[in-house]
């Protein structure tokens, strides 16, 4: 029984590992192309404005993804951790 919750622990943090890796990817390709957000070929200043805004969201979308996987992959591994120092190998 313990084995599978330790499978779920992995699953879990193998799920993780591929959530992050896309919101790096994301924000990766946002930071990479952020002048087809800034330079946005429309002279009218609230299309413009949008692009903008639009950048701004996705890139902090794609940081807090970030950030929240990072937590939880953090504390599956204290969990993991705290599981094995209590002897419950």
């Amino acid at each position: 029984m313990k084995k599978t919750n330790l499978n779920q622990v992995e699953d879990a943090n193998i799920t993780l590992d591929t959530v992050l890796g896309l919101a790096q990817t994301i924000n990766d390709l946002l930071e990479d192309n952020v002048s087809l957000f800034t330079e946005y070929p429309s002279t009218h200043k609230g299309v413009k404005w949008q692009a903008d805004r639009l950048l701004t969201k996705l890139l902090a979308l794609a940081k807090a993804t970030i950030t929240a996987t990072t937590n939880a992959q953090n504390q599956i591994e204290n969990v993991t951790e705290d599981f094995y120092k209590g002897g419950n190998k």
